[in-house]
């Protein structure tokens, strides 16, 4: 019998699993046509209603127990339904050890979701829960985590339980990151940041997710001239070598020149700059822009790649 893949979201009530399971399928034309069941195991405040579930050709069931939950009703859906995937929301309260599911039903990716808002009492007051959840989950991710300082304990937490699960932070405007403040190899709390060039792909990446963090500072920095537009502005970045040496794309941002120096394509520069988020002819939209506040032309050199 052919494999059928199923996706497990873990959580406690009101962590966030529906929301990102709508946010899955919204974004996912795969999971339309009526392909997806998801199987809700909890009321949240959230809810797969009628029209969501309509618009986006998807079906949802419901159980209430665990007892509920067994291989014969997952076969059943299996029939009535035929999808390409089931994901489940599942109840954190559930006991993992128990929960059993067809052969053929395989676990393609088990995600826990974590309200960071409140883990720290809920951890130290449910760690036999937590553990089940965590251990076996490829991704775990805090969100709510706004002001909350203890990020970094929060990891380590969780590390203890699984060593190999990519752990993610969202951010307040919704976006995934694995990388705290402290894990950076600059001091972002000072006025001026600088930074030697394999330093680049992680500044270009932190910038790109949450760029209201470097508003109100200077950024110093050697960086490549890609192209030179007609009013002046530049494109300028990193050939950065992602993965192996085939693997290597150019990362850069438009950068709006507010100094007298007029550099060529093709050639190095020590920029110093500050981060705006406005609109961009060249992109027409408002995205990541730098403004040139001093630029120093470097001697020519032949443009090398940068790691990730």
């Amino acid at each position: 019998m052919k494999e059928l893949p199923v996706f497990l979201l873990n959580g406690f009530l009101e962590a966030g699993k529906t929301t990102l399971i709508k946010d899955i399928v919204e974004n996912n034309e795969s999971y339309h046509n009526y392909s997806t069941v998801i199987i809700a195991c909890e009321d949240g405040e959230v809810e797969y209603d009628d029209e969501w579930c309509e618009n986006n050709q998807v079906h949802v069931e419901f159980v209430s127990k665990q007892e509920e939950l067994t291989p014969e009703f997952l076969e059943n859906l299996d029939n009535h339904y035929m999808p390409d995937r089931i994901v489940i929301e599942y109840n954190g309260f559930y006991d993992w050890e128990l929960q059993e599911f067809p052969e053929y039903m395989v676990i393609y990716q088990q995600i826990t979701i974590i309200d960071a808002s409140t883990f720290n009492v809920m951890f130290n007051n449910m760690k036999k829960q937590f553990n089940t959840m965590v251990k076996d989950s490829s991704l775990v991710i805090f969100n709510r985590c706004d002001g909350i300082k203890d990020l970094a304990l929060y990891r380590r937490w969780i590390r203890a339980i699984n060593q190999y699960a990519q752990i993610a932070f969202e951010n307040a405007n919704g976006s995934l990151t694995a990388m705290l403040d402290e894990d950076l190899p600059y001091d972002l709390s000072k006025d001026v940041i600088m930074f030697e060039p394999d330093v680049y792909a992680t500044w270009y990446v932190d910038v790109f997710d949450n760029y209201e963090k470097y508003f109100n500072k200077t950024i110093k920095f050697k960086v490549y001239v890609r192209d030179v537009s007609e009013d002046g502005n530049l494109v300028c970045g990193r050939q950065v070598m992602t993965c192996c040496s085939e693997d290597i794309q150019f990362l850069g941002y438009e950068v709006v020149n507010e100094t007298n120096v007029k550099p060529k394509v093709d050639s190095y520069i020590y920029l110093e700059c500050t981060v705006h988020h406005e609109y961009s002819k060249l992109a027409s939209e408002e995205v990541v822009m730098l403004h040139a506040k001093n630029i120093t032309i470097l001697p020519y050199e032949e443009e090398e790649a940068v790691g990730m």
